[in-house]
Order: structure tokens, then C-alpha cells, then sequence
């Protein structure tokens, strides 16, 4: 590897992807075969086609690096992504964890193995005794010029839950905070990156608590026009944290390609065109867009 190129990250919620059996314990049967949304293969292969066409889409003069994922149920679905689409032919590998979400859906990072190499990851199980949610996913790996990249793949419980998803979602950040602040005591060069769904502002107490410890910069604040739009308000949910030494930030967008949106009848512009509208199948590829992250990898001397 060269001692400096660029390094671009892509951090998607791909809405509920699915295969098509059921995993004992989890309530994923919705999305079994003859379940109510009549959810199949062919359906299934569509959206991870879809998929593909985005990340390829993401940097058009080199493949992406790191690609965090927030809603894919397990290793099928992933292995499907990896070796049933256009993606084959890239050489991308995967970690994922293996959570207590009640529907069995988690978080996953795809990589190149050309440009990050894994020497550790952990799933970071949620404290909480009472409510069952996605684990944060954690991978340390070496990037070009030798130094280490923490990654984090997050995916915080949904606002709908009220006090209570507001209380585990803090609860959660201090984990994660916890976590970081004792990977940058041990780093010589610490490179934190930490990407997801917050399900929550950069304003809001959970970003506000991560940003404020050990300088980390939300890269998705102030971007339009945002990740996710619910009763025809655009906001963003999904982020890129990040705390670097060895990269150097470009810029960060969030994609907004033709194929990503059709019109919003009911509120106008636009809206992510998705895969379900409740139970209804639409066709698309998530009701959320996805960030892009492009980084500079700068030359440090050999330790």
C-alpha cells in the first residue's frame, strides 16, 4: 500500500434487510416465507443489487474502504451481498455482531482487505437488564502507514420508544464514550471513527455527549438534506463521528443519486425511496440515505 491515498468510508441503514427464514427466538417472521409482507428472493436480491449499486456508486475512481451497515439480520444476508452481486469482484470481507435485538437485526462493517487489515473486534453488548437491542460493533484494524483505526458501527434504539429508548440510548453512548476514551489512552496516534444510525439530531443530548469528550467532530452536521424524512421533515439521523490523527478529513455528503429518491406526493420534493411503506412493498432500496465520508491519508514516518 502506498503511504498515502484516500480513504473513503460509507455509513448506510439499509431498512430491514432480511433473508427469507426464520432464526429461532427472533421475531422476524414478517419476513419469513408467507409472512405478511410477502417478503421472497427475489425481493431480497433486488434491494442487496440496489445495495451494491450504491456503494460502487459512492467513490467512482476506487472502491470504498469501509462501509458500516445497520439493519441486516445476519450472515446470509451478508454473504449474499458479498458474493451474489457486482461486489464479488471487489474481494470485500465482513464482522458483524450477533446481538439480543427482538427482531435479530444488527450491525455489520464490510472492508477492503487491500487497504484495512483487522487485528481485533468486539461486540459491545448494551448494559441495559431490561430492553434487548443492537450491540455496538467495534473493529481495530491497520490502515496505510502502519497506524490503527477504530471503527464503531453504531445503530441506537428508535425515538419511539419514548423516555425509556431515550434513557437506553444515553446509556448506550456512555458505553461507547467509555470505550473510546480507553482506546486513546493506549494509541500512540489514536483514529477513532464512529458511524450509524443515532436515531437522534446532532443536537440532541446523545451527540452532544460524544462530540463534547476527546474532540470528536460530527462530519454530518449542518449536511442537507438530511438522512431520513418522516411527516415531510428532512432530518439527520445517521452520522460520522470522527477523532483522526493520520487522516486528514475531505469532505462528507450525503448521496443523494436519482435511483436513491422518487417524489414525495403527499409533502413534495422529495423522499428515500424504500423498501416497505408500513407493509406495502415499494420496490426501493431503504428509507434512509446514505453518508459518504472521503479522507486523506497523510505520511507519517516509519515507527
Amino acid at each position: 500500500m502506498r503511504a498515502q491515498q484516500t480513504f473513503t468510508i460509507l455509513s448506510y441503514n439499509i431498512e430491514n434487510a432480511f433473508d427469507t427464514i426464520h432464526d429461532e427466538g427472533k421475531n422476524d417472521y414478517e419476513y419469513c416465507d408467507g409472512g405478511e409482507r410477502k417478503w421472497n428472493q427475489n425481493k431480497l436480491f433486488q434491494k442487496l443489487k440496489g445495495i451494491s449499486k450504491v456503494i460502487a456508486a459512492a467513490d467512482e475512481k476506487r472502491p470504498v474502504d469501509l462501509i458500516g451497515l445497520c439493519e441486516v439480520e445476519n450472515d446470509t444476508v451478508m454473504q449474499y451481498l458479498t458474493r451474489c452481486t457486482s461486489l464479488k469482484n471487489l474481494g470485500y470481507r465482513y464482522i458483524m455482531t450477533n446481538s439480543q435485538d427482538g427482531r435479530g437485526i444488527d450491525v455489520a462493517l464490510l472492508y477492503s482487505p487491500f487497504t484495512f487489515h483487522p487485528i481485533e473486534n468486539e461486540s459491545i453488548r448494551p448494559n441495559s437488564k431490561k430492553e434487548k437491542t443492537r450491540d455496538i460493533l467495534h473493529v481495530a484494524g491497520i490502515i496505510a502507514g502502519g497506524d490503527t483505526l477504530d471503527v464503531y458501527v453504531v445503530h441506537l434504539p428508535s425515538k419511539r420508544g419514548g423516555a425509556e429508548a431515550q434513557k437506553l440510548s444515553m446509556g448506550i453512548c456512555q458505553q461507547l464514550k467509555a470505550h473510546t476514551d480507553s482506546v486513546r489512552t493506549k494509541r500512540q496516534r489514536p483514529n477513532l471513527l464512529i458511524m450509524g444510525d443515532f436515531n437522534a439530531e446532532n443536537n440532541s443530548q446523545q451527540l452532544k455527549l460524544l462530540t463534547r469528550s476527546h474532540h470528536l467532530i460530527d462530519r454530518t452536521a449542518k449536511l442537507q438534506p438530511g438522512t431520513y424524512k418522516y411527516q415531510g421533515e428532512w432530518s439527520t439521523i445517521d452520522h460520522l463521528l470522527t477523532h483522526t490523527t493520520t487522516l486528514s478529513h475531505q469532505q462528507t455528503r450525503i448521496l443523494t443519486l436519482p435511483f436513491l429518491l422518487e417524489h414525495d406526493a403527499t409533502n413534495g420534493g422529495d423522499k428515500p425511496y424504500r423498501t416497505y411503506l408500513g407493509t406495502v412493498y415499494q420496490g426501493g432500496i431503504s428509507d434512509h440515505l446514505p453518508v459518504v465520508g472521503t479522507f486523506q491519508l497523510k505520511k507519517f514516518a516509519t515507527k
